[in-house]
Parts: C-alpha cells; structure tokens; sequence
C-alpha cells in the first residue's frame, strides 16, 4: 500500500470538537469521520484496528469454547414484550414497519439470543454452551461524549452461556473472567482491572465489569489495597469504607471496556426455555452474558497510549506492521530500494505501508507518527552507502531497547519476521 492511496484524511494542528486526547487522535491521524452526532465511519485505518481487535477476540473466545454467529440488527418488538424490557428501557430504538409490525433497533441481544436458544435446545446432553457474535448496536443514548468512548451506534462483542446449574454457570464464568484479562492485555491495555457492578437493565445477580483506570473515564470506581474494586453503584459513598478490610476506599474513574453478567434464567423463565435433563424432567437453563465494546476498547487504547504525536499500538492491534520510508534525494536508488523492501514485505504476507512522497522528511515522520506501525524502515543515501536499512520503533507495552536497529540490505525478511514474531508476545 502506497501512503498516498491509503483513503483517509491526516490533519495538522490542533482538532476542533474533540475533547480528550485520543479523540483528537482518531480523528488527526484519520481513523474516524463523524457522520452524524454519535456515529461514525471507521476508515481504512481506523476499520483495520477494529478488525486486529476482533480477532484478538475470537482467538479468546475459542479458548472457552465459544461459537461465533451473527443475530439481526433488527427483531420484531414481541421478543422484547415477552421479557418485559421493550417499555422498561428508555434507551431503545422503536419503529413500526409498513406493515404494522414492531420493530426494535437492537441495543442488546438477549431476547434474540434467548429466542435462538429456544429453538436449538432439547436435552441436557447439549449443555453447556456459548454463543457469542460481533455485531453492532444503536442506542438512543442522549448524551455523547469522546468520541468513541460513548457513541449512539457502536461495534461490541457480545457472548451468551446456557447451563444446567448455578456451579457450572460459576465454573464457566471464571473462565470468561480470566480470558478477558488475557484480551485486554493482548491489546495493549494496562491500567485496566474488573470491579463489582450492578446489572441495571440486563439484570441478573452478580456482575464485573471491566474498565481502564483513567482520568478521563465517565465512571467513579472505588479500590482498595486489599484488592475489592467496585463500582460507585454497589458502595456506600457516604461512608466509602472497604466493606472487606475496613479501610478508607480510594475513588478514581474508569472507562468501561467489558462487562461479564450472571443473568441466571431471567431470560429463559421469561421466553420459556427449557431442555429434558438425565432424568426424563423439564428443566430451564441458567444463563451468562459476557460483553465488550469493541469500537469502545480501540479508544481506551487511543486514551492510555497515544502521546503528542500519535497513537502508539502494539503489534497485535496496529493497522499495518511495516512503514518503510525513502528519504528523498539525489540517489534516486533510495527510492527504488524503498519500493523494492515494500514489495518483498508484501509478497511475504506482511501488512506493509510505503512512502515514496517528494515531500520533507518531517512531514513523513509526522505522517508515520500518526499511522504508527510499530517497525518503521528508514531508506536512505546514507544507510545505502552502508548497505544497511535503519530500523526505528513505536511499540505499545513492549521493551525495544535491545531491539536490532539495522538489517542489512540483502537480507532482511527473516530478520523483520523475528522481530514480528517476538513483538506479537502472545
């Protein structure tokens, strides 16, 4: 990919109407265009984040058995009239067809999962299992805020458990728990941590969600030494004394990345599920959700990691692997070297970004800056004359102070390979 055909829009200087630092970045560095208040379009650069993000995910959730498959956007309004929820939330979508029927712009899929659920299970035998989807999601929310971080449309990752017993929904949702804090860590997030929550509209006994600590969250979180976390919902501000230790709570706020729910059968008593367990006897499945906001955890990166100039993400999330950059001058061997190192990436399966631009140096490193992959390939007159490509880094959560700062210009595939290789630290 040539820098001048990739479609997005770069700008310099400050951005008017963003108002935390990785809003500024996202819209800077070209990686969303607002389309209307709340929603907006994920550009080339920007959908390719996304895209690393959701397969981090699906390589998680195949740890815990999940099964990947799509649900409407759209679901007859009856599905939610059967659980209650189509009058009970404000934040639902509604619109009426041509028809006459109901229809219901789905903020959460719960009932259309439940309904799912329903047709597939019959006996015990098929118990547990886990459904999850990648899908996007409306809500009529009033307010937003920071561009991605709190968006009327949105991307979310979206998982459901069905179980015969409260102990295996408990063993399972342990595991879940403990995936999604290899997630996030493979994301480059890293003052994140779970604290207790309340269910709201999802209902259900027991919750965690999952938020990055950062001073520009719209969630108070209270934590202590002794390790209870927990939402302001589920404290008793008042007083804000560790219920576990006794000890003065500290409050800091957080952006909420993930969400994991115990629902119990709420949803299955309600649209009647139910399954014929060993002993001939109709039973109901007890359920567990587990949720992420995808587009929601590209901004939390964009907040915690970007520096003045750009983002900075990690091997696993960024949008190409490679930028290699000929610096204009009298040789014209710079730049055909420049094309050369770009194709042979390329033909060897590497995400790679070229810039062969007749413009300043400063002006490409800024660009590169703000596309940020990690390894950036300098070609020049004088590394030529050394017959060596310059290697610089701009890495997320990773050491790359004994890094090689050279390949030489005959052989530099497998060396780049490696350097891929341990930069991807799964």
């Amino acid at each position: 990919m040539k820098i001048e055909n990739l479609c997005v829009r770069r700008l310099i200087g400050d951005v008017s109407g963003a108002t935390t630092r990785g809003h500024k970045i996202a819209i800077k560095g070209g990686y969303v265009y607002q389309t209307f208040q709340g929603g907006y379009t994920l550009t080339p650069l920007g959908w390719s984040v996304i895209r690393k993000i959701e397969n981090i995910i699906r390589d998680e959730m195949n740890t815990v058995d999940g099964q990947e498959l799509l649900l409407p956007v759209v679901c007859s309004a009856d599905l939610w009239r059967e659980t209650g929820r189509y009058d009970s939330m404000d934040n639902i979508a509604k619109f009426t067809g041509r028809s006459g029927t109901d229809y219901v712009i789905c903020p959460t899929h719960e009932e259309v999962i439940t309904d799912y659920a329903r047709s597939v299970l019959t006996s015990y035998r098929q118990l547990p299992f886990m459904l999850y989807q990648i899908q996007t999601k409306f809500r009529d929310e009033l307010r937003v805020r920071a561009g991605l971080v709190r968006t009327r449309e949105f991307i979310m990752k979206d998982g459901y458990s069905f179980h015969e017993t409260q102990e295996d929904l408990d063993k399972y949702y342990k595991r879940c728990y403990d995936t999604y804090y290899r997630f996030f860590k493979r994301c480059g997030l890293k003052n994140f941590t779970a604290v207790l929550a309340s269910s709201g509209d999802m209902g259900g006994k027991f919750t965690h969600e999952f938020q990055l600590i950062h001073e520009m969250g719209e969630d108070t979180l209270y934590i202590c030494d002794c390790g209870f976390r927990a939402n302001k919902e589920v404290v008793d501000e008042e007083s804000a004394i560790c219920p576990e230790c006794g000890k003065a709570l500290q409050k800091v706020r957080g952006i909420e990345i993930g969400q994991v729910f115990q629902l119990g059968r709420r949803y299955t008593e309600s649209m009647h599920v139910t399954y014929t367990d060993s002993d001939g006897n109709e039973k109901t499945p007890v359920m567990g959700c587990y949720g992420i906001g995808v587009t929601r955890v590209m901004a939390a990166i964009l907040e915690e990691s970007s520096d003045e100039n750009g983002p900075v993400w990690n091997m696993e999330t960024a949008p190409f692997a490679v930028h290699v950059i000929g610096l204009n001058g009298k040789d014209k061997n710079v730049l055909e070297l420049a094309q050369k190192v770009h194709d042979d990436l390329i033909a060897n399966g590497i995400e790679t970004i070229l810039d062969n631009r007749d413009i300043r140096a400063g002006e490409k490193f800024a660009d590169a800056d703000l596309i940020a992959a990690p390894i950036r390939l300098i070609i020049s007159e004088n590394n030529i004359a050394k017959n060596v490509i310059e290697v610089k880094y701009r890495v997320n959560d990773f050491d790359t102070s004994n890094m090689p700062m050279e390949f030489s210009v005959s052989d530099f595939i497998t060396p780049i390979q490696k350097v891929i290789t341990k930069l991807s630290h799964r």
